[in-house]
């Protein structure tokens, strides 16, 4: 006779990604989130962090205990070859040597204006785009965990598992998800996200399509996380509240920092 196992609970975790400057967008985010409870892993683009956006982020962590998360999101979010600009920073583009350099110098500028004993564990790529040197680079920078995206949509789950049959990283700068998953190239755990609440410039699941997003998500996964851009929001606060009150409607506790989560 077979023992059968209750399934664990679904888990959840808020990433937000392109923390840099201090702007009202930025506190308007954090607060809204902290009011409720709620953790969320904040990706920051190293080159761009000023030390006001720092200290105002250390201090919210250090009066709310558990609800801050610090990742690193590259260096500077951008990759320029020749006079063009192309909307990602890693890639096949760029060699090995070239992303250790990048994201090792992440690392010590974040650690510039976070603390030299900071534990930055975490490595999101820009755009989610990447290769194997990526994450190769990120293990060898000392991070252990990684975070891209792993939508559940069906053209996407097909790539996921051709590229895993293959033993691909990436089909060229996309990249293939091993979410919940060591990867198979380096030392990283991979927590991705699988729904995309804005994509950086507009809000493209709102707050009446949270529920259906996080059920299609549940149905695929046990730790889905929902990503931000929190400059979206600067001109829609009031749909930003009624993002923050959906997610609140569920209990607190199924709300995890990704690292957190990377563990156990």
């Amino acid at each position: 006779m077979t023992e059968s196992r209750t399934p664990r609970p679904v888990r959840y975790f808020v990433r937000d990604d392109d923390i840099g400057a201090l702007t009202p967008a930025v506190t308007t985010f954090v607060e809204a989130f902290v009011a409720r409870g709620i953790p969320v892993s904040y990706q920051i683009i190293p080159a761009r962090l000023s030390a006001e956006c720092a200290d105002y982020l250390l201090a919210v962590e250090r009066d709310h205990p558990g609800l801050i998360e610090f990742g690193q999101h590259g260096l500077t979010h951008q990759m320029m070859r020749g006079a063009k600009q192309l909307k990602r920073e890693f890639g096949p583009e760029k060699s090995l040597d070239e992303q250790t350099a990048d994201i090792a110098e992440g690392l010590r500028l974040l650690r510039a204006r976070l603390g030299q004993d900071r534990d930055i564990s975490l490595f999101t790529p820009p755009q989610h785009k990447f290769d194997r040197n990526t994450l190769l680079a990120a293990a060898a920078a000392g991070h252990r965990v990684f975070s891209a995206a792993c939508y559940p949509t069906p053209h996407h789950r097909l790539a996921y598992a051709l590229g895993r049959r293959l033993g691909l990283s990436s089909i060229r700068h996309h990249g293939i998800s091993y979410h919940g998953l060591d990867r198979p190239e380096a030392r990283l755990r991979e927590i991705s996200i699988a729904i995309a609440v804005d994509n950086g410039r507009a809000i493209t699941c709102k707050s009446g399509d949270i529920p259906a997003a996080l059920a299609r998500a549940a149905a695929r996964t046990d730790t889905v996380g929902l990503m931000f851009h929190h400059a979206v929001y600067a001109d829609a606060p009031q749909e930003l509240a009624a993002i923050v009150q959906r997610l609140a409607e569920i209990p607190p506790a199924r709300f995890h920092r990704l690292g957190d989560l990377a563990e156990g």
